[in-house]
This record gives C-alpha cells, sequence and structure tokens, in this order.
C-alpha cells in the first residue's frame, strides 16, 4: 500500500504534489490545507476508491470546524495516529506510527519499534527551508518511510522577501538570526509583518508563517500600534528594535 504524506500545503498544492497523489493508494494530510479547495483538489487527482484522510491544522478556518483535530487509522496491519501538532495532543501507546506536521521540517525517524513521521511543508516556501512531502509503503505489517524533495530547483529562483531574507539568516535560529541580518534584510521582515497585522492575523500565527520569534513580532506590532503612521523604515530606526536585535 503506498500513501502520500503531506502536511502545510498553505494554499498551494504543486504539480509534483499531485503526481505523487494520482500514484497513491491513500493520501494523509496532517493539517493547515488553510483553504477547501485544496481538499477539492486532492480529492480530484486521487484514484478513483482511495482515500484522503484529513486532520484540522491550527490555520484551518471555519470552513473546518467539522475535520477532526486527531486520526486513529489501521491501515493494512499498521496502526497510525495522525495530528497537526503533536506536542499538543496525547499519543496512543498502542500506535505504530506517528504522523504529525506543523513544523515545516521533515523528519522520519523510529525508535522502540514505534515510528515518527513528520512529512514537512511542500506548500510555501518558507525563507530557506526547503519543501518536502513524504511516501509511506506498508505492507501487512511493516512499513518503509521516503522523503520527496518538492521544487528544489526553484529554491532560489524566487526574489520575494522571504527569498531575499532567506540568504541572509543563513540557516540562523528563529530567534538568534534575527541579530545578524542586514538592514535590507531586517526591513524585509518588518515589512513582511506589518502585512500580516493589516490582514488581522495574530502574534502567534506571525511568527508561525515567518519562522521568527514571538517576542520580535510583539515588538513590531508594539511599535506600529503606538505610532500611527509609522513605515517599515520608521520601525527599524526605533531604539527599541535595535536593542531586542542585540539582546
Amino acid at each position: 500500500m503506498r500513501i502520500a504524506v503531506l502536511s502545510d500545503t498553505h494554499d498551494v498544492l504543486r504539480e509534483e504534489v499531485l503526481e505523487q497523489i494520482r500514484l497513491a493508494d491513500a493520501v494523509i494530510h496532517a493539517g493547515d490545507v488553510s483553504k477547501p479547495e485544496i481538499v477539492d483538489r486532492i480529492q480530484a487527482n486521487l484514484p478513483e476508491k482511495n482515500r484522503l484522510y484529513l486532520v484540522r491544522g491550527n490555520m484551518d478556518g471555519d470552513w473546518a470546524k467539522r475535520i477532526p483535530e486527531t486520526l486513529e487509522l489501521e491501515l493494512e496491519q499498521v496502526r497510525i495516529f495522525v495530528v497537526h501538532n503533536r506536542k499538543k495532543a496525547e499519543i496512543p501507546e498502542n500506535c505504530d506510527i506517528v504522523i504529525s506536521g506543523h513544523t515545516h521540517r521533515f523528519q522520519a525517524e523510529t525508535t522502540d519499534g514505534r515510528s515518527w513521521l513528520n512529512p514537512g511543508t511542500c506548500g510555501r516556501r518558507r525563507f530557506h527551508s526547503e519543501l518536502t512531502m513524504a511516501v509511506l509503503q506498508i505492507e501487512g505489517n511493516s512499513w518503509q518511510m521516503e522523503k520527496i524533495g518538492i521544487g528544489a530547483e526553484d529554491a532560489s529562483a524566487g526574489k520575494n522577501e522571504n527569498a531575499i531574507a532567506a540568504a541572509e539568516v543563513s540557516g540562523c535560529g528563529a530567534g538568534s538570526g534575527l541579530m545578524e541580518l542586514s538592514s535590507g534584510a531586517l526591513l524585509l521582515l518588518i515589512s513582511g509583518i506589518l502585512k500580516r497585522v493589516d490582514k488581522g492575523k495574530t502574534i502567534s500565527q506571525i511568527a508561525g508563517e515567518m519562522n521568527v520569534d514571538e517576542m520580535f513580532v510583539e515588538d513590531i506590532c508594539r511599535i506600529y500600534v503606538t505610532h500611527p503612521g509609522v513605515t517599515a523604515n520608521g520601525i527599524l530606526d526605533k531604539l527599541e528594535v535595535n536593542r531586542h536585535i542585540g539582546a
């Protein structure tokens, strides 16, 4: 049994992902679809009678209220538990594989007979992160996990704000990397935060989407709210931001 495993598509369904779906006996999506149209496209590309198993992610809106937060499946003789953020769920003791998403980072490891699989994200590229999904092969009570890279050729092609900033973050952590950004890259990050603020997104949502520390986002939002009309350039000049970066 061939299962396409994906997560965190965030409104994007690439042709390479659809190709894997068309080859699959089933699809498991670990949440953060973002729009119901993505669900429709997955189902339209699944071979007839093959199933989509889907859990709700933290970025899935009111349309997804009927989608469960967790699933317990048995495919052939393998027991699978699916959740978007595994840190917020109680993992059943008797499951063989735990599938989760949320982190946008691929993980596939087996310890003490249990496998942990996070397919990463195959939707929107976030900074320098790779785009990935997974294929899970099940035969009876045994299984194998395979990492599938998506869109590797376009990793450096885009010139959007995330791609430009990524070149200067150069692998630093979400918090510590900020202190090494150039003014230009930092200005792009601030601009991205302000755009999301104007769309009504929360601090935690912005931090998650942009892979930056929540304290940094909170600093930016505080200046933006308390200084009406301030621009991204103006915020960059504020002492509070400079002090945060140097902390």
